[in-house]
């Protein structure tokens, strides 16, 4: 069964915070990039029927 994506934000304390649930990957991404632009930070998206993180966007790297 397709479940679709969910997006979430990490938070500063590194708890993530659901945004949305998306029916696709594409769909994910367009959305991304819209609350990229207004709020940024560290998103991600997750494979609802698997759990797996598929997608890590706005993640800076260690110092």
């Amino acid at each position: 069964m397709d479940l679709g994506f969910d997006i979430f934000r990490t938070l500063d304390d590194g708890t993530p915070l659901w945004i949305k649930q998306v029916a696709s990957l594409d769909d994910g991404k367009k959305h991304l990039e819209a609350l990229m632009s207004a709020a940024p930070g560290e998103y991600f998206i997750r494979d609802a029927s698997t759990g797996e993180i598929v997608l890590k966007w706005g993640a800076i790297p260690p110092a």
